[in-house]
């Protein structure tokens, strides 16, 4: 398990609750020297610690589907072989901006323009998998949360993760639900577009390299970037990159829900780590998809049984809930939160 200061700690729990903080912002909570803040931020960044994401708002930029697959493949297949062929799959479908492939299961995310790009990112992966690609192909189970009908994490959020496993005496973030959001075609001009695009593959370049890489001036750069953020398009988030740090367990839990149960009443009186601990969570009235990451197996094992106990005991399960775990040091990622190729297919394809 990588070991951290105590002044990294603390400098890595106020990027992840807010990557927007200045230096000064952070030195000024934890009582530490400007410049060695900066230091910290940049040997995170170097090291691999860190990193950051410009994350999209997807309904704004006319996504109606967020899609969840998950699923097993036969272990006939060598692993390798496995693991390359659904790299392949993922480079060539711009709608993935998260997934991970680790022992037989493969879990994708994806941004979708309406339902039938849904179906036909289904068939694009049976397509995909035929002749000698075959015996790798995962027999998937795939839900779409229309924004209409859903709650999501708008931006993934590692704050709680972080703040639970440092045990630092500094108050706990704030809870951050997932919420609803209206679906909105983008009012964007041409090199609004383009910038927003760049913003989101580069999410390190600073405005001059940014206006490098679209042709247009740093201030430029700038007015479009602060009018980005301030209408809720983008934001930037800062990604623990928590297998770096030793974190053995991935887990993906697909819930389907008694209707019985009010929507909004669940998600008020359910425990609260279960929405705290999600780094990603998607929602709508009869399931669910929710995404942890643990230190330790045991933690997993502790932390389930306390959960599952307040669901059952509510009788709030349709049926048994599937989670599948992700042995991390044996995980490819596909993608992680890497936003641009959606973005790309959404606003310039």
């Amino acid at each position: 398990m990588w070991k951290f200061l105590e002044s990294e700690m603390q400098v890595i729990i106020g990027l992840v609750e807010n990557a927007t903080r200045t230096d000064a912002e952070i030195a000024d909570i934890f009582n530490l020297k400007k410049g060695t803040v900066a230091s910290i931020r940049r040997r995170l960044l170097d090291a691999g610690a860190i990193t950051y994401a410009n994350v999209p708002a997807f309904s704004k930029l006319g996504c109606e589907i967020l899609g969840f697959h998950i699923g097993t493949t036969e272990p006939s297949e060598r692993a390798d072989t496995r693991v390359n062929h659904y790299i392949e799959f993922a480079s060539k479908s711009p709608q993935i901006y998260h997934g991970m492939i680790g022992g037989t299961s493969v879990v994708l995310y994806t941004a979708l323009k309406n339902a039938t790009e849904f179906d036909g990112f289904t068939q694009s992966h049976n397509s995909f998998f035929t002749g000698s690609r075959r015996s790798s192909k995962a027999k998937m189970t795939s839900a779409f949360f229309p924004y209409a009908l859903s709650k999501c994490t708008q931006v993934p959020n590692f704050a709680s993760i972080v703040h639970d496993h440092f045990k630092l005496d500094v108050p706990a973030p704030k809870s951050v639900p997932p919420t609803s959001a209206e679906i909105e075609s983008p009012n964007l001009s041409e090199t609004e577009r383009m910038t927003l695009v760049a913003l989101v593959e580069h999410p390190r370049f600073s405005d001059r390299e940014i206006s490098a890489k679209v042709g247009l001036s740093r201030q430029a750069v700038t007015r479009i970037r602060n009018k980005l953020a301030e209408n809720g398009v983008l934001t930037t988030v800062c990604i623990p990159r928590l297998y770096k740090w030793g974190f053995e367990i991935g887990a993906v839990a697909h819930p389907k829900f008694n209707m019985e149960i009010p929507w909004e009443k669940r998600l008020k009186t359910q425990p609260a780590e279960c929405l705290d601990l999600s780094f990603l969570t998607l929602s709508k009235a009869d399931e669910a998809a929710a995404n942890y990451i643990l230190a330790r197996y045991s933690e997993y094992a502790e932390k389930l049984e306390s959960v599952l106990a307040w669901y059952h005991k509510v009788k709030a399960f349709d049926e048994k809930p599937e989670i599948t775990l992700f042995p991390l040091d044996r995980c490819t990622e596909l993608r992680s939160f890497d936003y641009g190729p959606a973005v790309r297919h959404l606003l310039l394809a």
